[in-house]
C-alpha cells in the first residue's frame, strides 16, 4: 500500500509540475522517485516512534465525581445557521434536564461554542443545582480561555 500511495502521489506532483510549470517528467524518474521515498519511509518508521498510535481510542462519557453535576455542551455551524445542545447528568449518570437551539446568524465557531456555554450556564439555574457543576466540551480553545479567565477576554 505504502509503493502504491508514494507512486501516486509522485504522478500527482508530476501533473501539477507539468499544469503550473510546464515541466514534465518521465514515468521512471516517477516510479525511481516512489520507490526511494517508499523506502525511506520504512527506514524511518523503523527508526522512531510511529506519529500515529495504531490502536485507535476510544472515548466514552464518564461519570462525574461523587456530588457533581455533569453539563456536557456543544455546538455546530453549518452557513448561517447555528445549532447548539445541552445536558445535564447526576454523578449517577441520570438526565437531570437538557435542551438544544437554533440560531439564524453568521458566528464563528467560538462564538458558537460560547453561546452554547452560556446556555447550559442558564440551563444549570433553572435545574437549581445546588451542587458542583462539571462543565464539559471538546472545544480546546474555549476550555483554555476559560481556564485562563485572568489573561483572555470571554465573548
Amino acid at each position: 500500500m505504502i509503493d502504491f500511495m508514494t507512486t501516486l502521489w509522485n504522478s500527482w506532483n508530476n501533473r501539477n509540475n507539468f499544469i503550473f510549470r510546464g515541466k514534465e517528467e518521465e514515468a521512471q524518474v516517477i516510479w525511481d522517485r516512489a520507490i526511494t521515498l517508499s523506502q525511506e519511509f520504512r527506514i524511518c518508521n523503523k527508526m522512531n516512534e510511529p506519529l500515529l498510535s495504531p490502536n485507535l481510542a476510544v472515548k466514552k462519557w464518564e461519570k462525574p465525581p461523587k456530588g457533581f453535576v455533569k453539563i456536557n455542551f456543544d455546538a455546530s455551524v453549518c452557513d448561517k445557521r447555528v445549532r447548539y445542545g445541552t445536558i445535564a447528568r447526576d454523578d449517577d449518570g441520570f438526565v437531570l434536564g437538557g435542551g438544544e437551539g437554533f440560531i439564524e446568524k453568521s458566528m464563528s465557531l467560538e462564538e458558537v461554542k460560547c453561546h452554547a456555554f452560556k446556555a447550559s450556564i442558564k440551563m444549570a439555574c433553572l435545574l437549581n443545582i445546588s451542587g458542583d457543576v462539571h462543565f464539559e466540551t471538546d472545544n480546546a480553545c474555549l476550555v483554555n480561555k476559560l481556564k485562563n479567565h485572568a489573561y483572555h477576554t470571554i465573548v
